[in-house]
């Protein structure tokens, strides 16, 4: 159960796909997802509340549901309330499976497959993907004490419902466990990468458009937990340095906000491209010098960045900007695959930029060990298999 699932773009849904798609040879997978974000229904086939498609072996039941925009708190809050209610009337009407898996699109919908546990006396797998009310409390996503409360009581139920625990970073499992979880309920299983299809390309035509810049790249949600005006300060700073280029690309919630502050900074060494597509995605991330990951202060352990799977993969090294015990800066310190510098210090994220501009074989070098550690750690089947045999382990 998950609102978001292919064909839509956001990483979540991504992930969720390739999952389905690859546990689907070993297990019967049915998905309740929610109206794709990234199609439009031409009303052909009519209104329904909710619909059955197929995509390879996964049977998918697809609810109807309201597209507000998601700069907008209410918006994104009846968005999210119709999936919540049409996936729960369908997913009560569907037949007893062996195993539930709840993600947390939207955040209260482990609390809903614990519900649904109860009445089928099946095994429930809560994968936590976004730490809640965590997260929207870093933010300030969500302000108001009555859903603060709410997202607390309703994810404490589905911990404690839960058989497995399934997390993406050993941060974010210490956070779970001190909230009273049991250490032996959490596991940790990463995202992945398809080390076939992401690889190193040092030319390509997306990274000719670039001209002959070394480019600080980010590439992702342009959202609340990104502190990605930190990355416009830094360019400020760097506005002489004709040699560099800040490329920002993708969507969400701030863009346009960020897209006003760099105009009106006067920033021309700051270009915001749109996401690109899917099966280009190595020749995007190839076009990077240097990737930046950025997250809000407080914000570790509450996600864990998923961008980095596919940087490693390309042989880019990075600036995790977070503190030192989140999972990806962890990662960048111990297999020495990138810079961490702390979120919002701007004279420190210019320091590291000037460095990896100034030693470019100490970059290579970063980026060679990126990639033999994104085939060794974190590619596609290794861990998607992880994840297979967890559930096979469950369910009996």
């Amino acid at each position: 159960m998950n609102r978001s699932f292919w064909p839509d773009r956001e990483a979540t849904g991504q992930f969720l796909t390739e999952l389905c798609d690859d546990l689907s040879s070993d297990h019967e997978v049915t998905i309740v997802a929610g109206p794709s974000c990234h199609t439009k229904d031409n009303g052909a086939r009519g209104f329904r509340l909710w619909s059955r498609e197929r995509r390879g072996k996964v049977t998918i039941i697809r609810t109807w549901g309201t597209r507000f925009s998601k700069s907008n708190l209410a918006g994104r809050l009846v968005n999210l309330g119709t999936y919540y209610l049409l996936a729960a009337i369908v997913a009560f009407r569907l037949p007893r499976p062996d195993v539930i898996v709840a993600e947390t699109d939207p955040p209260l919908l482990g609390a809903l497959a614990a519900a649904l546990k109860r009445r089928w006396r099946c095994r429930l797998i809560y994968n936590v993907r976004d730490l809640y009310p965590d997260i929207a409390e870093v933010t300030g996503g969500v302000r108001s004490p009555f859903l603060l409360d709410l997202l607390r009581r309703g994810n404490d139920y589905a911990y404690q419902r839960a058989d497995l625990i399934v997390t993406l970073g050993h941060d974010m499992a210490r956070r779970i466990v001190d909230k009273g979880v049991p250490t032996d309920k959490v596991v940790v299983v990463p995202d992945w990468v398809d080390c076939g299809r992401i690889r190193p390309l040092d030319s390509n035509p997306f990274r000719r458009s670039f001209g002959d810049k070394f480019v600080v790249m980010y590439s992702g949600n342009l959202g609340l937990s990104q502190q990605l005006e930190a990355v416009l300060e830094a360019a400020d700073r760097l506005r002489d340095d004709k040699r560099i280029l800040f490329a920002l690309i993708g969507e969400g919630a701030r863009k346009k906000w960020l897209e006003d502050r760099a105009r009106a900074m006067g920033l021309t060494n700051v270009t915001f491209l749109p996401y690109q597509p899917l099966e280009d995605l190595g020749a995007s991330l190839s076009a990077a010098d240097l990737h930046l990951i950025p997250l809000a202060p407080g914000a570790a352990g509450c996600l864990v960045p998923s961008k980095i799977y596919g940087i490693l993969a390309a042989g880019r090294p990075f600036i995790a900007m977070m503190e030192e015990n989140a999972e990806v800066a962890q990662i960048a310190r111990e297999d020495a695959v990138g810079f961490v510098v702390r979120p919002g210090n701007v004279e420190a994220l210019v320091g590291a930029i000037r460095e990896a501009v100034d030693t470019p074989e100490h970059l290579k070098q970063m980026g060679a060990r990126a990639r033999r550690l994104a085939e060794m750690r974190f590619d596609r089947i290794k861990v998607t298999s992880m994840f297979g045999a967890m559930l096979a382990g469950v369910a009996t």
